[in-house]
């Protein structure tokens, strides 16, 4: 069987060449529709860098994003959730140097305060305008330590240096927002540990300047140690696997967010979230109705190779009704003589699949998705190829005699 296979091969090298060239050419076509899914689902994973969904909390209304007082259980919710990145926390405060009661407040209160988890959680501020030692500086927002950051400034006019100890006494915005006015309150005295400085933010942002920078944690347990409510002044995050958004938002339900309305009266309890999802769940969109698009002409694709593979070994087989009645007059039977005939096409279809994978591979295609475009050409073709030899195979030796 092989040696006639063998034979055949070499006796038809222009039709045989043709095979081969269609056998290339369906490669090609099933590279590039697996190829434009892969495109596809490539666009979507990096979707989310390109097109990240930002978040932040707001009062009721939605009209305020910052100066609210964002509760301490939503504030551990966002903390403990693993669906959000790159959260930015910030609380304010104002302070003054050393210890004063609160009757001379208006005199000594001089210092904008924030307690933030990260250098931009503060409008203006970048790592590269922060001066302090670097292994200190990488841990530094993270932790719990009551140090702080000042800027040069302030560092000149209150004739500080790195390293030293001040004492700061702390006042709070009043949380208490029903009549819209903002009032400070006494909250108490901290000694605070300066680690290093900043470069001046006035003239960077358009609100008050920060002039004492702490780490977040640091601030807050400042608000334990005098049994002080906490808050949060501002909360922007980003959506973590924003492919999971329905996950994400019911959990920020959970947690006890609403959607903001813009029917209700203004306030400053932050407890409404601002999803910035429009452009990406577009985008998204657009990328998965193009996948199920490519997807749903999966079927078509295996037809159109099995209708090839029938045409071309039909028209093969056609051609060779002589050779084929010969074969059948010298004892072959028509499952043999058929075998052989397919076995000729295989041979010639798997030449051109192997050309064609060396072609893509060089081409940088994806050596998995080589095997699954081997995988249903062979079959898909094979199936076309042995139902166009089994329909001449029904054929008695007569009638194959007489087509001729």
């Amino acid at each position: 069987m092989f040696h006639y296979t063998g034979y055949s091969i070499r006796r038809r090298k222009t039709a045989n060449l043709v095979t081969v060239g269609i056998g290339i050419m369906l490669v090609f076509l099933l590279h590039a529709y697996f190829g434009s899914i892969h495109s596809y689902k490539s666009q979507l994973g990096e979707l989310a860098e390109q097109v990240p969904v930002n978040c932040y909390v707001t009062n009721v209304n939605g009209t305020r994003g910052n100066g609210l007082f964002i509760s301490e259980k939503l504030v551990d919710g966002l903390i403990r959730s693993d669906n959000i990145t790159e959260e930015s926390f910030q609380v304010c405060l104002m302070a003054g140097e050393g210890e004063f009661e609160p009757i001379d407040y208006p005199k000594y209160l001089n210092l904008h305060v924030a307690g933030v988890n990260r250098a931009e959680a503060v409008d203006g501020l970048q790592e590269d305008m922060i001066h302090m030692e670097p292994e200190r500086r990488d841990a530094f927002f993270g932790s719990e330590e009551r140090a702080c950051i000042v800027s040069e400034k302030v560092m000149r006019r209150q004739g500080w240096e790195v390293g030293d100890t001040v004492t700061l006494t702390f006042y709070y915005y009043n949380a208490d927002s029903a009549l819209m006015k903002l009032d400070v309150l006494p909250m108490g005295a901290a000694e605070v540990e300066i680690a290093g400085t900043m470069d001046d933010l006035l003239g960077k942002t358009s609100v008050n300047a920060m002039d004492v920078i702490l780490p977040f944690e640091a601030v807050r347990g400042i608000y334990h140690q005098y049994d002080i409510p906490f808050f949060t002044d501002t909360a922007l995050f980003c959506v973590k696997d924003p492919m999971e958004l329905n996950a994400f938002k019911q959990e920020m339900q959970d947690i006890g967010f609403t959607e903001a309305d813009p029917l209700a009266g203004d306030s400053y309890q932050g407890h409404s979230l601002f999803v910035r999802d429009s452009s990406f769940t577009a985008r998204a969109t657009d990328l998965l109705h193009s996948i199920e698009f490519m997807e749903s002409f999966f079927p078509v694709v295996c037809i159109l190779v099995l209708l090839i593979g029938y045409v071309v070994s039909f028209l093969s087989g056609n051609s060779r009704m002589e050779e084929y009645a010969l074969l059948r007059l010298q004892g072959v039977k028509n499952r043999n003589a058929a075998l052989l005939f397919l076995l000729e096409q295989m041979v010639l279809v798997f030449l051109g699949n192997l050309l064609g994978d060396v072609l893509a591979l060089l081409l940088s295609a994806d050596p998995g998705t080589v095997l699954v475009v081997n995988g249903i050409l062979l079959a898909a073709y094979l199936a076309g190829a042995a139902a166009a030899y089994g329909r001449i195979g029904k054929n008695s030796v007569m009638r194959l005699l007489s087509s001729q």
